[in-house]
């Protein structure tokens, strides 16, 4: 049954038709994601299921006992409340229970219904029933869950209290983002999740989503993350929405082969069009007009069949040539450490870079990546140390924010003009390859969207043919077709490569030696992104040894009476259930724990259990104390 329906939807903004006739369904549990170009109107489609935009036509019907719940691309929390505070108020049907919960418990100790047998039964049947419901939606376990989540997304315990206002842009996404999965809604809308999140943050949420009991449909550019948890793949293109049954990777194949079969049925009817007009010209006014009449009706019923040209869509078009080639050392650093403000960002940095390696870059955000490419590219100073070039190393960086090295006041055509001996129209021509047609030359840089300018700081470096590319996130803000056109290119470089990014795709196609940068130094491993995190994981395992994989516990009930029990033997079977609740808790707040979905789920309810028999126990030993009185 589906718990998400949308029929024959439209929206447009001006007179701008973005979408139009979108049909699908969502069902419950099912994992979907939301392809398309940029601006192809993606969020605006989120934003209308969300509830926020109302559509120009059509219907979304949410099931009845459905929650929603909608992640935007830009946070929207109020900047003075604090984060896990503001994280709790995402779980509103809990708040609201527990609310409730507390209301009737001042009720019950009120003089007035405390001394009338008659009102407080009708309070205590009330508190009864909410506190059932308030156990049932995880009300005792809300707060260890918003700070399992919160640790997870790179939060620690001294960032709880801190107001929304002082996080930088990525860190107050990752609080809405913490906000939307505690509520443990039944549909999870996601715009673009893992922007600002760095690479272990993305494989932690990869992990949970995996996990989620819930129905998702996530837009992103994180192809790696659409193939490992999604199972099915709606494609917006024009308007329109076409599904295709698979992760991304099977929609891409699919797609190609639909784009073919219907290229061959156009080319079919345009041949059949063209032989029936060429009979009814030659024999429409000689012997044979009956047999050119009956050709006339045969083409009016091909034309109102006519199939559609297929539409060929604008692809950036990129190709990398590189300088002559460098000697074989590219790069060496040795002893290198950098410190802004007294603050070391990196310390003792020794290695050696050679021509044609292909380095994937990783590391936390802040851990010093950017630092380290603007070291080599020569943008920046050793504080100790040195890095020296090799013979004929021509180096170029492209910033994580193309604004970095880009002028705001320049259109897009004098920016790539500038100490370039180009004519504007070999220049024009060269930036249609970017997809900068037309009038789009002459836009201001500050006006262009973030995925522009990305494009714009790629077309800049690729006219100036270096033998090392330094590329610090270059795929930020680029839609999948131009994330895969720049990835075709970078496959075919002939030169030496370092990459710093979060896009595990492009990682897994490019890199096969990998440098992470953390708080303990540079670490290097001479291979692939896969096999690094296979053996990261493997050696995960070995250290912590395994979570026990038991079955979900079935609670267990104090039957009981009072009098069989003594007040230790309950306080002593307290301590212990206390021990193994919080033996769970520790568990549920390690991400790597959300890796197995099974174990994750038996946890969860290890721990709710535990949390169930203390309520019993409590109870029973108010009894047995009301006994002693």
């Amino acid at each position: 049954m589906p718990v998400l329906t949308v029929t024959d939807l439209a929206r447009s903004h001006a007179d701008l038709e973005v979408l139009r006739g979108v049909s699908f369904s969502l069902e419950a549990r099912e994992r979907v994601a939301l392809v398309g170009r940029n601006g192809s109107g993606k969020t605006t489609l989120l934003r209308v299921l969300a509830g926020l935009d109302a559509p120009d036509r059509g219907r979304v019907s949410l099931a009845a006992w459905a929650k929603l719940a909608y992640l935007p691309q830009a946070p929207e929390g109020e900047a003075h409340a604090a984060v896990l505070e503001h994280v709790l108020a995402g779980a509103t049907d809990v708040r609201t229970l527990e609310a409730r919960l507390r209301e009737l418990e001042q009720r019950m100790a009120a003089p007035e219904v405390h001394d009338d047998p008659e009102r407080l039964a009708t309070v205590m049947e009330e508190y009864a029933h909410v506190h059932e419901h308030y156990e049932h939606a995880g009300g005792f376990t809300l707060e260890v869950r918003a700070k399992m989540v919160l640790g997870g997304l790179g939060f620690r315990e001294g960032d709880w209290t801190r107001p929304l206002g002082v996080l930088s842009g990525g860190w107050r996404m990752r609080a809405e983002l913490a906000r939307a999965l505690l509520g443990e809604p039944d549909v999870l809308l996601l715009d673009e999740p893992t922007n600002h999140l760095d690479l272990a943050t993305t494989e932690w949420l990869e992990a949970y989503l995996q996990a989620f009991p819930g129905a998702c449909l996530i837009v992103s550019h994180d192809r790696y993350l659409l193939d490992a948890v999604t199972s099915r793949t709606l494609d917006l293109e024009e308007g329109l929405v076409e599904s295709y049954p698979g992760p991304y990777s099977t929609y891409v194949a699919l797609k190609a082969e639909r784009a073919r079969l219907r290229q061959e049925a156009w080319e079919r009817q345009q041949e059949e069009i063209a032989r029936l007009e060429d009979y009814i010209r030659r024999y429409k006014a000689g012997q044979r007009a009956a047999q050119a009449h009956s050709r006339e009706k045969m083409l009016a019923r091909v034309e109102a069949q006519r199939v559609d040209a297929p539409r060929r869509e604008r692809a950036m078009r990129v190709r990398l040539t590189s300088a002559p080639g460098s000697g074989r050392l590219v790069a060496r650093l040795r002893r290198v450490t950098k410190a802004f403000d007294g603050r070391r960002v990196l310390t003792g940095v020794t290695l050696e870079i050679h021509r044609g390696e292909r380095i994937g870059l990783l590391g936390p955000n802040g851990a010093g990546k950017s630092t380290l490419l603007r070291l080599i590219a020569g943008l920046e100073e050793p504080t100790e140390g040195t890095v020296t070039l090799g013979t004929g190393v021509r180096p170029r960086y492209v910033a994580q924010e193309a604004t970095d090295v880009l002028d705001p006041e320049r259109t897009v055509l004098d920016e790539v003009l500038t100490d370039r001996p180009m004519l504007p129209e070999q220049v024009r021509g060269y930036l249609g390859r970017f997809l900068f047609t037309g009038e789009d030359v002459f836009k201001r840089v500050a006006m262009l969207s973030g995925g522009e300018r990305q494009r714009l700081s790629l077309a800049k470096l690729l006219l100036d043919e270096p033998n090392l590319l330094l590329l610090d996130e270059p795929t930020n803000h680029l839609d999948i077709p131009a994330r895969e056109a720049l990835e075709a290119a970078l496959r075919e470089f002939p030169g030496t490569m370092i990459v710093a990014t979060h896009d595990r795709y492009l990682l897994e196609r490019l890199a096969t030696r990998i440098l992470t940068v953390d708080a303990d130094g540079v670490s290097d491993f001479q291979g692939t992104y896969r096999e690094l995190r296979e053996r990261r994981d493997r050696g995960a395992g070995e250290a912590a040894g395994t979570p026990p994989r038991s079955p979900a516990r079935t609670p267990r009930q104090v039957a009981a009476p009072a009098a069989s029990l003594t007040f230790d033997q309950v306080a002593a079977q307290i301590a212990a259930i206390e021990r193994e609740r919080d033996e769970a808790a520790a568990w549920l707040g390690d991400p790597d724990l959300y890796r197995d979905r099974e174990r994750a789920t038996a946890m969860r309810r290890r721990y709710e259990d535990a949390e169930r028999r203390l309520v019993e126990l409590y109870a029973l030993l108010e009894q047995i104390e009301a006994g002693r009185g």
